[in-house]
């Protein structure tokens, strides 16, 4: 194995402790990276973006990082949305949420109404609202729970199990891919960073 001289790594560390003297090691290894293969430029702001009093466009004009988490993450949801809203409509559902809780439904072992409200982080009410529609709809069927007879148990019917595939082939001619155009590796750190913040923020979730 060729020798590899740890000095670059030295030369970064000491760099890393000027600009961020309090620093962590784990800090420094994001440093690292971003140093080594930094972050492509945002695209400009479309000029249909309204233009605040500061001169600024609206996603520039806020610096409370979580405000701004917050702000892109909820736009994205909806950029998603849109991608795929002709598709919810042309299938009659309601919102595209409708359509995720027939797809967890699909892949849980025939969950509870109140899992599948959880497994989406969706208030119970609203949730029970959409897997009525899902039932009157003939996709999903309800059926006794063998060991709570009080509780129900739902599985997706043959139409829902159809309905499914149908939608899950349109999804994939959308040209346009919420990841835009990130290579492997970004889009597998965005993923994990995402997943980071689903768990922390599950943890104290009530739905």
């Amino acid at each position: 194995m060729p020798y590899i001289s740890v000095i670059p790594v030295l030369t970064a560390w000491e760099r890393f402790c000027d600009e961020q003297p309090q620093g962590s090691l784990r800090e420094f290894a994001s440093w690292l990276l971003n140093h080594l293969d930094p972050l492509r430029q945002s695209p400009s702001p479309p000029d249909s973006e309204p233009i605040m009093k500061s001169g600024q466009r609206l996603s520039e004009a806020f610096d409370n990082e979580d405000f701004l988490a917050g702000f892109f993450i909820g736009r994205l949801g909806r950029y998603a949305k849109s991608y795929g809203k002709s598709i919810m409509d042309e299938h009659g559902f309601a919102s595209s949420d409708e359509f995720l809780f027939l797809s967890l439904i699909a892949r849980m072992d025939q969950p509870t109404k109140k899992e599948v409200c959880i497994a989406n982080a969706t208030e119970l009410t609203t949730g029970m609202d959409m897997l009525r529609r899902l039932g009157k709809n003939g996709l999903i069927q309800e059926t006794p729970d063998e060991r709570d007879g009080r509780a129900k148990r739902l599985s997706l019917t043959d139409q829902g199990q159809a309905m499914i595939k149908r939608v899950y082939e349109q999804f994939e001619q959308i040209p346009n891919s919420v990841l835009a155009d990130l290579h492997g590796v970004e889009r597998k750190q965005f993923i994990q960073t995402l997943k980071y913040l689903n768990n922390y923020h599950f943890q104290f979730y009530q739905p």
